[in-house]
């Protein structure tokens, strides 16, 4: 490292400092806690919370997450999040990357769909991504107005973009009655819906909070929350349908994966990569399988069958054999002894890359 960078971490560093020492931390919490989808929308005790405000509103206020803590309770999960209201962020990246500037703009905007043919419509707008979802919104003349249809871009070119429709399927309810009302010209497509709200899958915590902070407008549901999902599910390692599946049921509309000092931002309902950018975090902690979380010993299913929690609760604290493998390899066992993937000391990004079927 050169005499300037130095002196820009020393100087840095000394402004992080001076800025700490007015910051104010608290510590909420919510004990036994069964429904892990609802708990950033939940109430939480205890700090400046005091059973007011949730994880979201906090964050509305102002305070920013510095840490969270997952533990199993007597009759559930116990979540602890730290929260400070400190608007500096101590960055600990071993390669200096301008994070500041993101290239991708991905604003919710609507426009007018005609030329309906079988299941596409045309839309006056060009320049598109391949992937890049939509809703179709129908507005009736009292004002109401109804979504009838999830709709992706199949084609685009510099004047216009064909949109093909799909179900959708976002809050289907058995109990409630679904529309047959199908898209018309002049309905609404709404493009980029729901983009600003995603989920980060990074190696390391390092990378984790890089992507956060450089994206600052995203609202991103803590990765800690999916992995509580796998592990009610015994699934170790998220397939496509798994990760969509979660998506859906808390409304994401982006992804962000992390591989190496790459960032993919995938569409969560077409699974297409929008775009890419870099990111820069410090490359010397080991990745984790599946990613990023707090959520401990995510083991495989032997069989297929009903969760119980009550079950669940009574055996994570089990020891499977004394294996001499790293955690890593035993989740990728089956994968490994399929000679699947090639290079057995970079799992996380082998396993990312063919599931986002990126070529190297």
């Amino acid at each position: 490292m050169n005499l300037l960078s130095k002196s820009l971490i020393t100087i840095f560093s000394t402004i992080l400092l001076s800025q700490g020492l007015n910051a104010k931390t608290t510590t909420c919490y919510k004990n036994n806690w069964r429904s892990p989808s609802t708990i950033e929308t939940t109430k939480l005790d205890g700090g400046e919370c005091n059973s007011n405000f949730s994880y979201e509103e906090m964050l509305k206020k102002g305070w920013v997450l510095k840490d969270i803590n997952i533990k199993k309770g007597e009759n559930g999960l116990n979540y602890s999040y730290i929260l400070s209201n400190e608007k500096s962020i101590n960055i600990t990246n071993s390669k200096i990357i301008d994070n500041s500037k993101t290239k991708l703009n991905f604003k919710p905007f609507g426009i007018r769909i005609h030329n309906i043919k079988d299941d596409t419509a045309k839309i006056n707008i060009g320049n598109l991504k391949i992937g890049q979802s939509a809703i179709i919104q129908h507005n009736y003349p009292n004002k109401r107005s109804l979504i009838v249809s999830n709709a992706y871009v199949e084609a685009t070119n510099s004047l216009s973009s064909t949109l093909k429709f799909i179900p959708f399927l976002d809050i289907k309810q058995n109990a409630i009655p679904t529309s047959n009302r199908k898209p018309i010209n002049g309905d609404i497509a709404i493009l980029n819906y729901l983009y600003y709200t995603s989920l980060i899958i990074a190696p390391s915590q390092d990378a984790f909070l890089a992507t956060r902070n450089k994206y600052k407008k995203n609202n991103f549901l803590h990765s800690d929350i999916f992995a509580a999902k796998l592990k009610s599910e015994k699934e170790p390692l998220p397939s496509r349908k798994t990760i969509q599946d979660f998506a859906i049921s808390q409304n994401i509309g982006t992804l962000f994966f992390i591989i190496e000092n790459k960032i993919y931002i995938v569409d969560s309902k077409t699974f297409k990569i929008l775009d890419t950018d870099h990111i820069s975090y410090d490359f010397t902690q080991e990745g984790q399988l599946p990613f990023y979380t707090r959520i401990e010993k995510i083991e495989k299913s032997a069989l297929k069958s009903t969760f119980n929690y009550k079950t669940w609760l009574s055996s994570i604290d089990n020891v499977i054999g004394d294996d001499k493998r790293t955690e890593e390899e035993q989740l990728l066992e089956d994968e490994i002894e399929a000679d699947k993937l090639s290079n057995k000391d970079k799992l996380y990004n082998n396993y990312y890359e063919k599931l986002l079927g990126i070529k190297k």
